[in-house]
């Protein structure tokens, strides 16, 4: 039943569990007194290794191996952006904790985006 859902529908899904998780992973590390950008790195590499599987499996019906390249290159580049998002919104006066979830949606919109175009693309049938 899972997979008759619209692709986007599943991604947000998904999106769901992943984003739990990862917001649970960022949480901790904050808590346990981590820094702002070495939280934001922790909750992506772990983050990141746990989507693969459900994003790929669940949301393109492809989890390859031979993707998890270019799946990790997309975490990093999320990353990133994360990152300078956050200190830009900690400038702001927003804490760690609220910055996070105010990026929430834009983030996972971005990597929806860069999923399907850069990650799981449809192949071009050889002529």
């Amino acid at each position: 039943m899972f997979g008759r859902l619209p692709r986007w529908l599943r991604f947000i899904l998904v999106g769901v569990l992943n984003t739990a998780f990862g917001y649970l992973l960022f949480a901790v590390f904050i808590l346990a007194g981590a820094p702002k950008f070495w939280a934001v790195v922790g909750m992506t590499a772990l983050g990141a290794l746990f989507n693969f599987r459900s994003i790929g499996h669940l949301v393109f019906a492809r989890s390859e191996l031979g993707l998890l390249p270019r799946f990790l290159g997309v975490y990093a580049g999320q990353c990133v952006i994360n990152s300078v998002a956050l200190e830009l919104l900690a400038r702001a006066g927003f804490t760690p904790l609220v910055g996070q979830a105010i990026l929430v949606p834009f983030l996972a919109a971005g990597v929806y985006f860069a999923m399907q175009t850069l990650v799981f693309r449809e192949l071009e049938p050889a002529n």
